[in-house]
């Protein structure tokens, strides 16, 4: 994770903005240019179009090992340049979801269709369908909450039950041994 900086050469404005892992500055400002075209009021977006891309310098200011790093070095770098945030600028379209961005699959064309169904094959994909295995995911936080609580509560009654049944154990043992004393004291006494 990164921290970087836009300095406006014209007005010397500087802008602050972080990108996840593997993102170089200069690929972060790339989005906001493609995003530029969908009409998003934001005054960064007008400011860069006022000016274009090209009277913007990026600058890499630190790079962060985790989320809180990121945030101290974040508005350090805000008050070190008294600078204006990115933070939350949207790149997409707002209202689009990830699903509407991911790529669509192609379709096959019928004349591969028909190619396929004059050689004698089906042209129903022979390949066995895979069922879709869950991974845990619910896509809301509520869910997952009321989930890993009765996972918990599950696992404090596996926990308590195994403590009883230890000390059940543990009981009957105590009275076999009291048992074997006391049978050992009345012989000792004959």
């Amino acid at each position: 994770m990164i921290v970087f900086t836009l300095v406006n050469e014209a007005t010397d404005d500087v802008w602050v903005g972080t990108a996840r892992e593997g993102v170089s500055p200069e690929a972060r400002f790339k989005q906001f240019q493609d995003a530029l075209g969908l009409g998003i009021a934001h005054p960064f977006y007008k400011e860069l179009k006022t000016f274009g891309p090209d009277a913007f310098s990026v600058n890499l200011f630190a790079a962060a090992e985790d989320p809180a790093e990121l945030k101290m070095l974040f508005e350090e770098a805000l008050e070190a340049h008294d600078g204006k945030s990115l933070a939350g600028i949207k790149t997409v379209r707002p209202g689009t979801t990830k699903a509407a961005l991911a790529p669509k699959p192609k379709s096959r064309s019928a004349a591969a269709s028909a190619r396929k169904a004059s050689l004698g094959e089906s042209p129903v994909a022979s390949k066995p369908v895979r069922e879709k295995l869950s991974n845990g995911r619910t896509g809301s936080a509520v869910k997952e909450r009321k989930i890993k609580e009765a996972i918990e509560a599950e696992k404090a009654a596996i926990a308590a039950a195994k403590a009883k049944r230890a000390a059940e154990e543990a009981a009957e043992m105590k009275a076999i041994l009291a048992g074997l004393d006391a049978r050992g004291s009345t012989l000792r006494k004959r």
